[in-house]
């Protein structure tokens, strides 16, 4: 967890202005991407306890860190995994997602990867396609159960505990400034 009382400890006139410009290396900077990657391990953590093939994990990365947001970004299809998707004989309670974005794969060829990357093995008189088809079939018509990793992390307790050390900084630099010395 980050401690900002170690930041605010070692807060001098020009660490207080940066922080209040937000440099690049400012310490608020730091403290913001080391908040960024805690919540990113958390979405990790949780994603390992899903069927997935572990893409999905490793795709989500810091993308915006300023004062006044903090963005990660995932493919587009981590909404099905968070909120599920609903089968034409399975309703699994999951919003519409509306079309999904071009990708460069099909739906099918996404299937191929996933049983390639998963390390599924292909049942005795199957093919690759063959198993791809029958995987594509059972997700239209039973859908995908949701996850809600995200739901589970990113919750608002987590957003004001992640404010606090943020506020606390600034405050601290704001104190800092305003006792700062005038020749």
């Amino acid at each position: 967890m980050v401690n900002e009382a170690d930041i605010v400890g070692q807060l001098d006139f020009g660490e207080a202005e940066s922080i209040l410009s937000n440099t690049a290396n400012s310490p608020l900077s730091q403290l913001l991407l080391d908040l960024t990657n805690e919540l990113i391990v958390d979405l990790r953590k949780e994603l390992q306890k899903s069927r997935a093939s572990g893409n999905l994990e490793q795709s989500i990365v810091p993308s915006k860190i300023n004062p006044k947001s903090i963005e990660v970004t995932a493919p587009h299809y981590w909404k099905y995994i968070n909120y599920g998707v609903n089968g034409t004989e399975v309703n699994r309670g999951a919003p519409t997602h509306g079309k999904a974005p071009k990708t460069g794969l099909s739906f099918h060829d996404a299937i191929k990867k996933w049983i390639y990357d998963k390390g599924i093995p292909i049942p005795q008189g199957s093919t690759h396609d063959g198993l791809a088809y029958a995987i594509q079939k059972r997700l239209v018509t039973d859908g995908i159960e949701a996850t809600h990793f995200y739901d589970k992390v990113v919750t608002p307790q987590r957003v004001e505990e992640m404010s606090k050390p943020i506020s606390a900084l600034i405050k601290e630099s704001i104190i800092t400034i305003i006792k700062k010395p005038t020749t």
